[in-house]
């Protein structure tokens, strides 16, 4: 009797578990985005840079995805004597979706995420006369929110923020906004 319910409930919830998956699936989606560059270390004003990034993932269930990214720049900003331009980022996620309704999803977002980008300064801090310049990868744990809304079962699109790096010395974030397709 114990080895048929135990059967029972393998098939019951094997079943449950398929059509979770089957509802779901892989998807792809562009996003613009403006990412903000801070550094301490040059105690400048927020650097705003815009970067379009392609996602690429998987969701399981309606609650749970992965998700990789991969982005470039495509301007720089310079405040004081602070130059950032940032040549691309990439990383990869987990999603973690609540779906409110059939066309709405908050989800919260985490990872690990690397950005590469050029700093350079130039001009008189404190009355000395300072120069640098140098191309760095920044890496860190990356957490995020954002919402998911649904057009169509396939088509919709996404409003996110998303911090990016958060060291000592240098913070880069970004809001973004995209569209999604799945298939």
């Amino acid at each position: 009797m114990k080895v048929m319910i135990r059967g029972v409930l393998v098939l019951s919830c094997s079943m449950l578990a398929a059509q979770g998956a089957y509802a779901a699936g892989p998807y792809i989606g562009g996003n613009y985005s403006q990412i903000q560059y801070d550094n301490e270390e040059f105690d400048s004003d927020t650097l705003k840079i815009d970067a379009a990034t392609v996602n690429a993932g998987f969701e399981f269930t309606d609650f749970l995805a992965l998700e990789a990214r991969g982005g470039v720049g495509v301007d720089e900003d310079s405040q004081g004597i602070v130059d950032f331009e940032m040549d691309h980022l990439y990383g990869g996620y987990l999603k973690l979706g609540a779906p409110i309704g059939e066309n709405l999803r908050p989800y919260i977002i985490g990872g690990y995420t690397k950005v590469k980008g050029k700093v350079s300064a130039n001009g008189d801090i404190a009355g000395v006369n300072y120069s640098y310049s140098d191309t760095e990868t920044f890496e860190d744990e990356s957490y995020g929110a954002g919402l998911d809304f649904n057009f169509t079962d396939t088509f919709g699109a996404n409003l996110e923020y998303m911090r990016y790096v958060d060291t000592d010395e240098e913070e880069i974030s970004g809001i973004s906004v995209g569209l999604r397709s799945a298939f």
